[in-house]
C-alpha cells in the first residue's frame, strides 16, 4: 500500500466512481485523500513534474483544482494532486517515490481540506482508478500501512546504503536460505 502523505494512515472520504456532491450526480475521477497525523503530500510514483500551479480562472476546467502538481511517472502515467495549500516543486523537477510535493489544502472547488489524487493513462484523458496504484480499497475508510517486517526493514536499509539493488530477489531468497535473514540482518546494523 502506498499513501501519498508523509503519514502511515489515510482516510477516504470519497472513492472513484459514481458519486452524488452538492445536489449533482457525476463520476469522480479520483480518490479524495486526509492524511492522519500530516498535512505533507509525497509522490505515490518518481517522474516528472509537468504542471505545478494553480488555475483560477473559471472558464478553464482545471480551475476546479486549485492548486495542483501533475507528475508524468516514470510508468507513463499521469498523477494529478489537487487542491494544496501550497505546493513545493516546480515544473521540470524530478521526483522520486516518498518526495514532498506539497501541503494538503482545500483550494479550486473543494468543500474542506483533502487531497484529490488522480491517475490518467498514457493518453492523458483516461482515468484509472488509483486502487489499482495505491493499493487502497475502493470505499470510504481509514488505512493504515502494515507495519513492516525485519526482514524489510533490513532490505530497505541496505538498499539506502546502496549494498543492494534488488530487494525483491532478496526478499524471496532470504527466507529459503538458512542463516540468510540474520546475515541481512548483521549488514543492516552495521550500517545504522
Amino acid at each position: 500500500m502506498i499513501i501519498p502523505f508523509k503519514a502511515s494512515s489515510v482516510k477516504l472520504t470519497s472513492p472513484y466512481g459514481s458519486r452524488t456532491l452538492d445536489g449533482k450526480t457525476a463520476f469522480h475521477s479520483g480518490y479524495d485523500l486526509v492524511g492522519v497525523g500530516s498535512t505533507d503530500v509525497t509522490a505515490a510514483v518518481g517522474g516528472k513534474v509537468v504542471a505545478s500551479r494553480i488555475i483560477t480562472d473559471k472558464s478553464n476546467l482545471t480551475w476546479q483544482w486549485g492548486n495542483y502538481v501533475c507528475i508524468l511517472g516514470d510508468d507513463g502515467r499521469y498523477y494529478y494532486y489537487c487542491h494544496l495549500a501550497s505546493r513545493s516543486v516546480s515544473k521540470g523537477d524530478t521526483v522520486k517515490v516518498g518526495d514532498k510535493l506539497g501541503v494538503m489544502g482545500s483550494t479550486g472547488y473543494s468543500f474542506g481540506a483533502h487531497l484529490h489524487f488522480e491517475v490518467r493513462e498514457k493518453d492523458g484523458r483516461t482515468t484509472a482508478s488509483p486502487e489499482t496504484i495505491l493499493g487502497i480499497p475502493n470505499k470510504v475508510g481509514v488505512y493504515k500501512i502494515p507495519a513492516k517486517s525485519q526482514l524489510e526493514r533490513d532490505l530497505d536499509g541496505l538498499v539506502a546504503h546502496g549494498v543492494i539493488k534488488t530487494p525483491d530477489y532478496w526478499r524471496k531468497t532470504a527466507p529459503t536460505v538458512k542463516y540468510l535473514p540474520e546475515l541481512i540482518h548483521n549488514m543492516a546494523e552495521v550500517l545504522r
